[in-house]
């Protein structure tokens, strides 16, 4: 396989570490959209759903590379041919617009500035950054795995993936911003880098593409934490970062189906899960962590864990419930991106996070903390820190949803000072198999963003401090990413059943669990057999 190489230096981008990381959920676009349309009355979306000029988009042949593009004055403009300017500013092309209300203003030549649009829709995968970083595509069929056809809500999907070697050979060692669905929800996220093991200086991440989704990424910058000798160093659900002086792991760890100590006692791949319950997906259970004595003094929860593919099914669902429409909906969210975002959250507090628990005064149990791991490809590992736990506490216990979590490492961490770590932005990166080039500054969150589509490979080398193995490194990146429409999905749409799941989640819960328990015997191996593989 031919590098081709992109450029030998980076510009570091500053940013303060002791960054709260909000967390809504891997799959929660719908969420918000739903709350923004209650808000604007369910009659708008009606109305925005009865096309009737031929030549609007839905009465286009699938083939035909028309682009429609959704304005943030609620207008929409349906191109059937259209170019881009070489600036990347502007749309000129021959078209019709619609008013908020789908009625026709205009048809004929026209130029639309793209920074007018809220999101794009087309059924191309165009080479213009300026349209494929707003551009849903909708019909989209994955002849290359016929399990996407067949079941496509357990087919793959993915935000950015980075691997990273252990000392042997690469590892899929973390996913970037699970949650940011859309350019509203763009967040920057952190993964720990717990099993790297780097040779030297230069530490190599490969970055992938591996499923049917345009990504956008704004940076993908190291973080290194300085511990000492035989240390580790954990962060906090707010981005906080501690050195751990001591692990200990738990006696016994019980759960419903008895004692699982043996899976969650190290970081290394076997995991304790369960299945879902067959009549309310938000059902939680119970782990209780016996200790032969939990320290007194600083301590913490940590934790490595990972989603299962249920909130990955409850995504897919929601956007088959949209299915025309989908577009429509996300455009909704990025024209009042505060007002949504400050309501939304609904489905993931229905599934929960993981609650830490302590004994309280009464003989009862109490929540000290909670942390979750949005994505279900990469475990990741945080500290939860606890109070001060009086002498002799043996327990612990951990709430949460059933089949909802894959949990590979419990310990108990003696918690030591908080270190703050450096950032170190890549210093060269190459792209897997092409010949075109990439802007020097792709890694620079105030330039022009890496946009990436199925089956894209990107290779960053970072510098690393001298003493590179007394660091504890972590993977910061931002940016969003857009799922394709599968043309599977348009049979379900159904607009009442996608705003029940954002009204009333829990009943959605309840309503889903009989479909989703269906393919939970085989979602993980359909899932993973359809990751996109370049030929």
């Amino acid at each position: 396989m031919t590098l081709k190489r992109i450029s030998s230096s980076f510009v570091p981008t500053s940013g303060n570490l002791s960054l709260k990381v909000v967390d809504f959920g891997r799959r929660t676009l719908a969420l918000a959209v739903s709350t923004l349309l209650i808000l604007e009355g369910c009659d708008a979306m009606v109305q925005k759903r009865q096309i009737t000029e031929p030549r609007s988009y839905m009465l286009l042949d699938r083939a035909s590379p028309y682009l429609k593009a959704h304005l943030k004055s609620g207008n929409l403009v349906v191109f059937s041919q259209w170019t881009v300017d070489s600036a990347g500013q502007a749309i000129t092309g021959s078209g019709t617009r619609y008013d908020p209300n789908r009625t026709v203003l205009n048809a004929g030549p026209m130029t639309l500035p793209i920074d007018s649009v809220a999101l794009f829709e087309t059924n191309r995968v165009h080479t213009s950054g300026a349209i494929a970083s707003l551009a849903v595509l909708t019909g989209v069929t994955a002849v290359f795995a016929i399990v996407c056809i067949t079941d496509p809500k357990t087919c793959f999907g993915s935000c950015p993936t980075f691997y990273v070697t252990d000392g042997t050979q690469p590892l899929l060692q973390a996913e970037g911003f699970s949650s940011s669905v859309a350019p509203a929800l763009e967040r920057r996220d952190i993964d720990a880098l717990y099993r790297a093991h780097p040779a030297g200086r230069d530490l190599e991440v490969v970055m992938k593409n591996e499923a049917m989704e345009t990504q956008v990424i704004r940076y993908a910058d190291i973080l290194a934490a300085p511990r000492e000798d035989g240390k580790r160093v954990f962060a906090t659900a707010d981005g906080q970062f501690y050195q751990a002086n001591r692990l200990i792991p738990p006696e016994h760890a019980f759960a419903e189906e008895g004692d699982c100590t043996d899976l969650v006692y190290a970081f290394d791949g076997l995991e304790r899960f369960s299945t879902a319950d067959s009549t309310d997906l938000a059902t939680r259970e119970t782990i209780d962590l016996q200790f032969d004595s939990i320290p007194s003094g600083s301590c913490g929860m940590v934790i490595g864990s990972r989603q299962t593919l249920l909130t990955t099914f409850l995504f897919y669902q929601t956007l088959a419930y949209m299915g025309t429409q989908a577009s429509s909906w996300m455009a909704l969210l990025e024209r009042n991106k505060e007002r949504t975002k400050s309501l939304s959250g609904g489905l993931g507090e229905a599934l929960g996070w993981i609650e830490v628990q302590v004994p309280d005064s009464s003989g009862g149990w109490k929540t000290v903390g909670m942390t979750r791991e949005t994505g279900p490809l990469a475990a990741d590992v945080r500290v939860v820190p606890l109070p001060e736990m009086p002498r002799g506490s043996k327990q612990i216990r951990l709430c949460l949803t059933k089949g909802h979590w894959r949990l590979d490492y419990l310990a108990l961490a003696e918690l030591g000072k908080r270190v703050d770590p450096i950032r170190i932005a890549p210093h060269a990166a190459y792209r897997y198999g092409l010949t075109d080039s990439v802007a020097l500054g792709i890694m620079n969150d105030t330039l022009a963003p890496l946009v990436t589509t199925a089956g894209d490979e990107y290779k960053f080398v970072y510098e690393l401090p001298e003493d590179f193995d007394r660091y504890e490194l972590f993977m910061m990146s931002k940016g969003y990413y857009l799922e394709w429409m599968r043309q599977e999905w348009m049979a379900e749409e159904n607009p009442q059943k996608a705003m029940l799941m954002f009204t009333h989640p829990d009943e959605a819960m309840r309503m889903l669990a009989p479909e989703f328990k269906k393919v939970e015997p085989v979602i993980e191996a359909n899932f993973w057999g359809s990751r996109y593989a370049r030929p």
